[in-house]
């Protein structure tokens, strides 16, 4: 195995000793150099200072008699966080001695540990912010690869979102996050318009339209009632935040839109949004979140990353201590208070002793992992459901001559595919190319029921939906792939906002657990970062 990694090495000021050691990936700038020493100091020193080192050797720390170095990492520093690195580490040693452990070593006890279960952007933010705050973190992730249901397929040169697709622009915890990472200046807009079709024409669509032409103007009128509700409910609804709103939770989408609007709305507006935003159908929903995925879509635009949203959680892993192909199996707790964990790695099953636990995972993996679940809690997380779908790749042996990113069907006339995206157009730079890759999404309940299946019959059933709106598309498909989705993004069904609140209070007498993810709102990345930060702040506060 190649390790692509530098060392710097830190002698004592006699030269003969090695005091410490820190294996750096990449010199560059924004990253610090932080020691603790024995007698309770801290010092910073930016990283870039040991890029060139002299042949002399560079005066890294300046100790006073009797003391030394008891620890050295590598951080980025954000938010303002210097204050707390510098205390956490210039008393991490202290610490140390007061429970006996009588050493220098870096490593903390091992009772002081946050391990976090799952590497998406959700434990990756939550680990990444309390790294910031000098705490120990241990991320423990199933698969190999860091970025959850941000999914990466590199194929010739490109690389195509599988995954997630892209950053609304009205993020805000997440933007500060990209910054922080020197990704937001680097993110680009997605500026094609989509092109909804029925009855064989195609009626271009852009982000925060308000008139549809594909639908008679009655429609529009009646539709504009949710419009209504959206702004007149403006300040109350936070489309990443499950904050309360009574009114609209227990009420049935699609009924509610053919009361108070029409079937052309819910076939044309309501189920393409919902499946854009959510993956899903629209009955069972519940109205509140299509209320916050309504003021989502109007108070954004997309964004994407040319090398593909994979670079977000490739970028959050690197300095992050993450243990890939490891299967956390249980959550350990004595008196309510958490322990540990149990994890299978490689073939090694560990115990691993932590005071604290994060859980970045989709919820549905609790039940299995926490025994001192009451049956109300494994009810509520049973009953809080996930999209599942087939994704269908192809690539093209040309770039087609469209001015649109994606094609949106209509069940209406028996499409079993929700829509189509060309990643070619939807951003130049991620196929070198400029031939189009076209990705057919199967949505809702066609996606249930094809996930499983056997992918030539996925693959047979896309191309007849695509020759619907291409004819000669089989004479230009180059290659295929398929990515199943068995957790795709939460669904939020009647009556599951308060039993998702009260679930996170009953939870919350499992000391030292905490939970990061879609079930604080949305399925969204802005979802997962708040939530991450929310744990963060609420493991640093004291007790």
């Amino acid at each position: 195995m190649v390790c692509n990694c530098s060392y710097i090495l830190f002698f004592s000021a006699t030269g003969k000793k090695i005091s410490a050691f820190l294996p750096v990936r990449q010199f560059q700038e924004g990253r610090y150099v932080v020691f603790a020493t024995k007698n309770s100091t801290a010092k910073k020193t930016g990283l870039m200072a040991y890029a060139n080192p002299r042949r002399s050797g560079i005066i890294a720390i300046s100790l006073g008699e009797g003391d030394e170095v008891v620890g050295v990492r590598c951080v980025r520093l954000l938010f303002g966080c210097w204050v707390v690195v510098q205390v956490a580490l210039a008393f991490s040693w202290l610490a140390r001695q007061i429970h006996g452990a009588g050493s220098s070593e870096t490593k903390m006890e091992p009772s002081a540990r946050t391990v976090i279960i799952g590497a998406g952007v959700g434990g990756l933010a939550a680990g990444y912010f309390l790294q910031q705050a000098g705490r120990e973190v241990e991320i423990y992730e199933r698969a190999a690869v860091p970025g959850g249901r941000i999914q990466l397929l590199e194929k010739d040169g490109a690389r195509i979102d599988v995954g997630a697709q892209y950053f609304h622009t009205n993020y805000v915890e997440t933007y500060k996050l990209l910054d922080a990472l020197g990704l937001k200046d680097k993110l680009l807009p997605i500026r094609p318009p989509v092109q909804m079709i029925r009855n064989g024409r195609g009626y271009l669509v852009k982000h925060n339209t308000l008139r549809y032409r594909m639908i008679p103007l009655i429609s529009n009128l009646k539709f504009a009632r949710i419009f209504w509700t959206t702004y007149r409910n403006f300040s109350r609804i936070d489309p990443y935040y499950n904050d309360p709103l009574e009114e609209f939770e227990n009420v049935e989408l699609s009924d509610y839109i053919l009361r108070k609007c029409d079937r052309e709305a819910l076939e044309f507006l309501v189920r393409p949004l919902i499946t854009a935003f959510n993956l899903s159908d629209p009955e069972g929903e519940s109205l509140a979140h299509f209320l916050r995925i309504t003021k989502q879509f109007l108070t954004s635009s997309d964004a994407c990353l040319a090398t593909g949203m994979f670079t977000f959680p490739e970028m959050l892993s690197r300095g992050l201590p993450v243990t890939y192909n490891a299967d956390v199996r249980q959550i350990q707790t004595q008196s309510n208070r958490v322990t540990g964990v149990q994890a299978l790695v490689g073939k090694e099953m560990r115990q691993i002793e932590a005071s604290n636990v994060i859980l970045a995972t989709p919820l549905k993996e609790l039940i299995p992992l926490l025994p001192v679940l009451t049956d109300e809690e494994k009810s509520t997380i049973s009953d809080y459901k996930y999209s599942q779908l087939p994704l269908v790749v192809f690539f093209m042996k040309r770039r087609l001559a469209e001015s649109h990113w994606a094609y949106v069907f209509s069940r209406t006339e028996s499409f079993k595919a929700s829509f189509t995206s060309d990643a070619a157009f939807k951003c130049a730079a991620m196929v070198p190319s400029g031939k189009s890759v076209l990705q057919v999404w199967f949505a809702g309940a066609a996606g249930e029921a094809l996930v499983d299946e056997a992918e030539d019959k996925i693959v047979q059933l896309a191309r007849e939906e695509m020759k619907r709106v291409i004819p000669d598309f089989d004479a230009l498909v180059e290659s295929v792939d398929v990515v199943r989705h068995h957790t795709g993004m939460s669904r939020y069904k009647v009556g599951i906002y308060p039993r998702l609140r009260d679930f996170l209070k009953s939870i919350s007498r499992v000391k030292g657990l905490y939970i990061v993810g879609d079930c604080y709102g949305h399925s969204t990345l802005e979802t997962a970062v708040r939530s991450a930060r929310r744990a963060a702040d609420a493991l640093l506060r004291p007790a």
